[in-house]
């Protein structure tokens, strides 16, 4: 086998030496090699042979392509990997068009010889652009024509390899993907995307460079013309001579000024080389210059190879250059240089960030401590000139107002000129403008909208006074890429559905063009609110086309994510430690099987997934790589059948009582039934579940009800989902909340298959978001506190992902015994990563309905509050975390940190006693208050409150309850959202508009200004 193995790779040289046109592939896969060499050989001789050959050539180089970057890739279906590999970005629109044509060209009117001479056309166009985005290089190449006699013999060489063929290709197919880090697969990505396009010729770089600078704005002024450098703004000199001899390409001038200067350069060039010589042209341009200078050296410099443009801004601290799609405008170079003139300290909005937001923290005591480290390293990333850079954020600790906090900050002291949010629902696009245009401003308490103008982008554009535009993912395509305009009705559904519901959904990659209504200068900074991660794939120009640093905020970064901002993540929230923070609440997992007549079996998993078998979470979203990869093909997601609906639905309410047996002692009706929310396939479907829901549990029709993100009344019926006693269970076809607004949810069932881990993540993040006891019972009568989510699994969904430990018996004697067991195991040195983790999941369960007294003496006893226990434990279990310990002290540091993490509970018996202690408190009947949260007994605030109504009144009855409502948040909430008037308890009352109302518009406002400062 050896002596053979040896023999074919001798053969295979000879074969690319035979083969001038496939022959400069033999370095980077043989078979590529071999089966382009068929092609050719019997285009003419055996047309079908050579068509045979093309599509396993376009099979092979789609595998290769996947183990090269590290995509997982279906295995056997053709179209699907060219799908997944669209979807990653490693395909552009022409590249993918020749992939489809060797997959699926039939031919159409074309004889079999014209079909397989075109299919050899798209193999050789294929090899060009794989070799190009391998080794960079651009040389043109072009297709050698081929004797027969030639042909004849390259026909035997081929022969003799394809004996050998089917194991060549079993030995290929066994080689996994490559294990890349984020930054080594986006530079993989941008090369194959650059080298789709084919080298221009010398004579056309400087037509095309003047044509993109027309769009732009600029006059570009003919020979002869140089004295009219003020007919327009901007005016562009052709091959103006400078002073020693020298001669530039072209040169800007704004207002009459000389501001910067253009270099032409043959494709292929090394931009970056140019652009250190263009530098030194640049200070040539200014000596003896027969044009007014601005400045000397020419601070705006550009390098174009008539495809790529490379910019740098001298003026910056430290000048990089980067790469921008189009030229800058004439009135943004004008308001450069105005900004410039204005702070010569800090002259660029990069400098301003580095000299002004660092030294400046009002406002921060509104965050909490993750959203404060998400700030500060956003903004460092920003003042190191870092072009993207990625937050991730567990839904529900805050994201969203961290970003807008964010855009506040960069406005105000870094005086950007312009801020674009990019969400992919329009319903985030109306809460984010809720959000900014409510943000009270730190400095004097003013709405940020007053100040700065917020403005949905349509497609009318911009309004010249916008400093924030708010864009849905396909608002942006339809300006962009001419893509159908999004009053279609696709702004209503999530990415993240429409991926789940397409098992062949259209993967082309968008390719955009110059807007003039939406420059690419447009923006100063781009803030996306975790959307789909296609609009970092296929739909990645969207935000290349910009010249703009992009912050991206994610719950569940999965790898092509990480790959567009380049493994760039600034700062991480994971959900265990928002669970450990008390900003989430973990979940408990139960399946339901469906088998025959049986009875449905509800259960826990039996194969739930250990702490020590879980790998890194960051190594977790990589894996997320991700919809549709091995299940493309397959049609519609599965769902529970019609004729089992009964039964699962059966089986759902007789565990209700165990589920939540304290919710259910105290009766209350249909009213006791906790907040659901039932997954289910399609409007078909969701009608199906709806009337099935109604009939088991004997309700009416408010009790259930169906939102799908199309209806009419779909925001309507999610208000009353999250503010009426009435409505229990939704019936939903997709993610249609946004991310803050399912703090009621409490049980998610799911009745169809969840393709994406991504999206399971997001389904389950909705429901562990928290909620304070006063609004939970204003929604659920009987309830306490929210002490986690119940996910009932009814069709195999939670193979994705599994809870960091199972807990399902948490209250109760059963919880308490386990509680003590587990303490017991830690105080005796035996406590395993499970039974670590465990423990940590128990302890954070009682951290919603913790009290003021317990949380002060747990913290007299363990030295540290219970969240911060919670924290350690999980640490001590964290692969990330244990790893970078590893790192830098060995095995001896892991040993140490799960030491000093158990130890406050095992040196301690008395800590143990006043935890365990918790278990045994009688449940509080309904309407009685407990915990810390949801209660307004906190002196001070009562203190002030009283202060306020006495200094400011009068006020009316109907006054005071708005005045009195908001001070029971602060009291458990320590700040006051103005987005908190839209839920209960003041959306009884009609919310915002009902606020409004009882105080008048304008008094309305600053009255709430004026009591969120007493009261804070």
């Amino acid at each position: 086998m050896a002596q053979e193995s040896s023999e074919l790779e001798s053969r295979f040289p000879d074969l690319a030496l035979a083969s001038a046109n496939f022959g400069f592939l033999l370095p980077y896969e043989p078979l590529l090699v071999l089966h382009g060499a068929a092609c050719e050989a019997r285009a003419s001789a055996a047309p079908a042979d050579s068509v045979a050959a093309a599509r396993q050539f376009g099979e092979v180089l789609a595998v290769k392509l996947g183990q090269l970057t590290g995509v997982r890739l279906p295995v056997g279906d053709q179209s699907a990997r060219l799908q997944t590999l669209a979807r990653a970005g490693v395909l552009t629109a022409q590249v993918l068009a020749a992939f489809k044509d060797l997959h699926g060209f039939d031919g159409g009117e074309l004889d079999e010889e014209e079909t397989a001479a075109h299919l050899l056309d798209c193999c050789f166009t294929l090899a060009v652009w794989f070799f190009r985005a391998l080794t960079g290089d651009a040389e043109p190449m072009a297709f050698v024509h081929t004797e027969a006699s030639d042909l004849r013999v390259l026909a035997q060489q081929v022969a003799v390899l394809e004996a050998a063929l089917p194991r060549l290709r079993r030995e290929f197919d066994r080689v996994a993907p490559a294990s890349l880090s984020a930054a080594e697969r986006e530079q993989l990505i941008v090369s194959a995307r650059d080298a789709s396009y084919e080298p221009l010729r010398e004579a056309d770089i400087a037509s095309g460079v003047q044509r993109r600078l027309a769009k732009a704005g600029w006059d570009v002024l003919g020979a002869g013309a140089e004295d009219e450098l003020n007919r327009s703004l901007g005016c562009v000199l052709v091959g103006p001579r400078l002073a020693g001899g020298h001669r530039a390409d072209m040169l800007l001038t704004v207002g009459g000024q000389v501001v910067g200067i253009i270099e032409c350069k043959r494709d292929g060039t090394d931009l970056t080389d140019a652009m250190e010589q263009a530098g030194a042209l640049a200070e040539a341009a200014t000596g003896s210059s027969p044009w007014p200078v601005w400045r000397s050296p020419l601070p705006y410099r550009y390098v174009s190879d008539g495809r790529r443009l490379l910019f740098c801004d001298a003026n910056e601290p430290e000048p990089h250059p980067r790469l921008v799609s189009g030229f800058h405008q004439p009135r943004t170079l004008a308001r450069w240089q105005r900004e410039a003139e204005a702070d010569g300290a800090a002259p660029t909005y990069r400098a301003r960030q580095a000299a002004y937001l660092q030294r400046q923290d009002e406002g921060f005591d509104q965050l909490r401590i993750a959203q404060r480290r998400a700030v500060r390293a956003i903004e460092q990333a920003l003042a190191a000139g870092q072009r993207r850079a990625l937050v991730q954020m567990a839904t529900g600790s805050g994201a969203s107002f961290t970003g807008v906090f964010t855009a506040y900050r960069q406005l105000h002291y870094a005086r950007a000129g312009r801020i674009l949010f990019v969400t992919d629902r329009k319903l985030a696009v109306h809460q984010l403008i809720a959000q900014l245009s409510q943000f009270s401003m730190p400095d004097g308490g003013r709405p940020l909208d007053d100040v700065y103008h917020v403005q949905e982008l349509t497609a009318h554009g911009l309004a010249p006074s916008a400093s924030v535009a708010v864009a849905t993912v396909q608002r942006l395509s339809a300006m962009l890429a001419d893509t159908p305009a999004p009053e279609d009705g696709s702004e209503s559904v999530a990415a993240y559905e429409t991926a789940e519901r397409q098992a062949h959904s259209d993967a082309t990659p968008l390719e955009v063009s110059y807007c003039e209504a939406l420059p690419p200068d447009a923006f100063d900074l781009i803030i996306v609110d975790d959307c789909h991660r296609a609009l970092y794939g296929q739909r990645r120009a969207l935000l290349e086309y910009f010249d703009a640093p992009v912050v991206g905020f994610s719950a569940t970064p999965t790898a092509t994510v990480l790959g567009f901002f380049k493994g760039n993540l600034v700062e991480s929230y994971s959900y265990e430690q928002a669970v450990a923070d008390g900003v989430a609440v973990d979940y408990s997992l139960y399946q339901i099987q469906v088998d025959g007549d049986r009875q449905p079996a509800f259960a826990t998993p039996v194969d739930a997934v250990g702490v020590q078998a879980r790998s890194s979470r960051r190594a977790r979203y990589e894996d997320l790589d991700d919809e549709l990869a091995f299940t493309a093909g397959q049609g519609p997601a599965r769902a529970v059948p019609s004729e089992r609906l009964a039964k699962v639905v059966t089986a759902f309410r007789n565990a209700l009582p165990t589920l939540f047996p304290d919710r259910m002692q105290h009766g209350s009706g249909l009213l006791a039934v906790p907040k659901t929310m039932v997954l289910a396939q399609d409007g078909l479907h969701a009608d199906e579940v709806v009337e099935r829901v109604r009939d088991v549990f004997g309700a009416g029709d408010v009790f259930c009800q169906r939102i799908t993100p199309r209806d009419a009344y779909a925001a309507e019926l999610l208000r009353e989902f999250r503010t009426t006693p009435q409505f229990r269970i939704a019936v939903v076809t997709d993610l249609i909340s946004g991310n803050s607004d399912m703090r009621v949810m409490e049980c998610l069932l799911i009745l169809r298959e969840v393709r994406s881990a991504a999206y399971y993540e997001q389904l389950l993040a909705m429901g562990t978001q928290t909620i304070s006891s006063a609004e939970l019972r204003a929604v659920t009568p009987g309830a306490d506190a929210k002490a986690q989510l119940v996910v009932v699994d009814a069709a195999g969904a939670s193979r994705h992902l599994q809870p960091l430990v199972n807990v399902t018996d948490a209250s109760g004697q059963r919880g308490r015994d386990a509680l003590e067991r587990l303490l017991h195991r830690a105080t005796d040195g035996r406590a395993t990563p499970q039974e670590t983790a465990e423990l940590a999941v128990r302890l954070a369960r009682l951290i919603p309905a913790l009290s003021d007294a317990d949380g002060a003496e747990i913290r007299k006893l363990a030295g540290r509050p219970l969240q911060e226990l919670v924290t350690r434990l999980l640490d001590s279990v964290n692969s990330d975390h244990l790893a970078s310990l590893r790192r830098a002290g060995g095995k001896r540091a892991v040993e140490d940190e799960r030491r000093e993490a158990l130890n406050p509970l095992t040196e301690d018996l008395q800590l143990q006693e006043v935890l365990l202690d918790l278990y045994d408190r009688p449940t509080p009947a309904p309407g009685t208050t407990s915990g810390s949260r949801g209660r307004r007994q906190d002196t001070t605030v009562g203190r002030r409150l009283d202060e306020f109504v006495e200094r400011s009144g009068p006020f009316n009855s109907a006054q005071l309850w708005w005045i009195e409502k908001i001070a029971d948040v602060v009291a458990t909430e320590t700040r006051f959202d103005p987005a908190y008037l839209d839920s209960v308890p003041f959306s009884a009352r009609g919310g915002t508009d009902g606020f409004l109302d009882a105080f008048g518009p304008d008094a309305a406002i600053c009255l709430l200004d004026e009591l969120r400062r007493a009261l804070a």
